[in-house]
């Protein structure tokens, strides 16, 4: 099994220059503008997003990158790379925001990155070898699910106060949300043993840049994930995902989980 190393060294140390690079923007002065999606944009989110993909053409230059800010790239293997997963945390000032580095071969996730800028905390996995976080002390702890005695989800606060998530949330008996404003560190929750699942409820709400990474750490940390519809989550080259997804830490919730997603959609 290729151990990459190279690779997953590249990721970290770009994930921690990027999010060095956007923090005087955040402490600072920034510039927004509004997408065609009606999604917010900085210039911190470019310039983070040159900043990686730079790196990785660079030092893999027969490697494809789809990223949120620039144009994609083709290549033999792709990287996903969301330069602020959360920017809307970003511009509000709060620390959830993260940076997201992750790559896939074949179509799978082979490793991930997820770097929070201002706690300067660093999680990452490579297919395999497991999956941990590194504190700002460089005390690296290693991640793995855990089951609670009563029900977790990680949870976007917009579908948080939708009917639907009302619905699943009787019906799974869950008794604890934890609202996140980052895609990939409501993940994490799940991978650090947190909460036990989180899921989007809207099939066009997330990308492949949003999971890529995050998904990685999160299986290598025990947990699973698949489109609502049971498939598998796989990385064509493709931006938007499509479907709703689920990821928890035990198989059978995962199914629970989908079951009513695919049922409601």
């Amino acid at each position: 099994m290729e151990n990459y190393n190279q690779e997953i060294n590249l990721a970290r140390k770009l994930a921690v220059d990027a999010g060095n690079a956007v923090l005087p923007i955040y402490y600072g002065a920034m510039d927004v503008s509004l997408k065609a999606d009606n999604t917010p944009v900085t210039n911190a989110d470019i310039l983070a997003n040159r900043l990686i993909q730079d790196g990785i053409q660079h030092t893999f230059p027969r490697d494809g990158v789809v990223s949120e800010e620039l144009e994609s790239i083709a290549g033999e293997r792709c990287w996903y790379v969301d330069p602020i997963d959360g920017t809307r945390g970003f511009v509000e000032h709060t620390d959830q925001f993260a940076v997201h580095i992750g790559l896939a071969v074949d179509g799978q996730a082979v490793l991930g990155v997820v770097y929070k800028p201002v706690a300067r905390e660093i999680y990452y996995a490579v297919r395999g070898q497991g999956a941990y976080r590194l504190s700002p002390l460089g005390q690296a702890h290693e991640l793995r699910v855990q089951e609670h005695s009563s029900l977790v989800a990680a949870i976007d606060k917009r579908d948080a106060a939708g009917t639907l998530y009302r619905r699943i949330e009787q019906e799974l008996g869950i008794e604890r949300t934890i609202i996140s404003g980052s895609e990939g560190l409501r993940i994490m929750k799940v991978a650090e043993g947190i909460a036990d699942t989180h899921f989007t409820v809207n099939p066009t709400a997330c990308s492949t840049w949003d999971v890529c990474a995050p998904l990685a750490i999160a299986a290598e940390a025990g947990a699973y994930s698949f489109f609502s519809d049971g498939t598998p989550i796989v990385y064509c080259g493709q931006k938007k995902l499509g479907n709703t997804f689920v990821v928890a830490n035990t198989r059978d919730l995962a199914e629970k989980v989908s079951r009513f997603l695919q049922r409601e959609n």
